[in-house]
């Protein structure tokens, strides 16, 4: 079977043709590609460009039905490294047509008010998302996305320690699962100096749940403060062992040596 080399005239690298590419950017791809959400999101378009009055009911038909009722083939072109012949199917405008009412003049300026309305508080809540980790980042002087955050919001995933090599403060951490399944090493470290700004891959202190789920939440403050002087306490307590159990190895060592001293005398 032959194969598309790289660059091959009329392909754009080794999977796709040119025409193909094109294809796509017209909204047409082959039907293994239309999903359900595409195909509502492709109705609603047409519907709100030519001002017909869509209905959410057809939401509830699966997948097939919005296939067999919405779409319709259009063309095919050569696709992956074996140019196999795709047929791509795109949106049946007539079929829309048929099936969604024109709008009326006060419909359309209802519809309108809605978006306006949407849009602005969409501006709204993003300008007090961002007010708040601007204050967050001014009252606790780090990133709501930094080791030192994360420090505080889990102390059970992290731990202190002092570098031998360079007698540098480290923060010792396990990343959270999210991370770790996309594939990155589960323990990491980082130098206290450069906590504060020094990212945790899938934590945010604003975002809560996980995956499809994943959102942005308001955070109480004085409840930070608590986790925050906690963490704090914890890394002095720790700081002050290491000084003691130091100070002990030297005093040790330090006799060691008097005596020593007193034996070659």
């Amino acid at each position: 079977m032959t194969q598309v080399a790289y660059g091959q005239k009329g392909y754009l690298g080794s999977s796709m043709s040119v025409r193909a590419a094109e294809a796509y950017e017209q909204g047409e791809m082959p039907i293994s590609r239309w999903t359900k959400t595409a195909i509502i999101h492709a109705v609603k378009d047409y519907c709100f460009d030519f001002d017909l009055a869509y209905d959410p009911d057809i939401e509830k038909k699966t997948k097939a039905e919005l296939a067999k009722e919405f779409l319709e083939y259009k063309s095919w072109h050569h696709s992956s490294r074996t140019a196999r012949e795709v047929e791509f199917f795109g949106l049946n405008e007539d079929a829309v047509c048929r099936s969604f009412e024109q709008m009326s003049e006060e419909q359309i300026i209802e519809r309108d008010r809605q978006m306006a309305d949407e849009r602005a508080a969409l501006e709204a809540r993003l300008q007090f998302m961002q007010s708040r980790e601007k204050e967050f980042e001014k009252k606790f002087e780090c990133n709501p996305s930094s080791v030192l955050a994360y420090e505080a919001i889990h102390p059970e995933m992290c731990e202190r320690f002092i570098s031998r090599r360079k007698n540098t403060e480290m923060i010792k951490y396990r990343l959270p699962t999210e991370a770790v399944k996309a594939g990155m090493k589960e323990e990491q470290v980082c130098p206290v100096a450069h906590a504060s700004q020094s990212r945790v891959a899938y934590f945010h202190v604003f975002m809560q749940g996980t995956g499809k789920k994943r959102h942005w939440e308001n955070v109480d403050f004085e409840v930070l403060a608590e986790k925050f002087t906690a963490a704090k306490k914890t890394s002095l307590s720790s700081k002050s062992k290491r000084c003691v159990a130091m100070a002990n190895t030297l005093d040790g060592f330090s006799k060691g040596l008097s005596s020593r001293s007193e034996t070659m005398r």
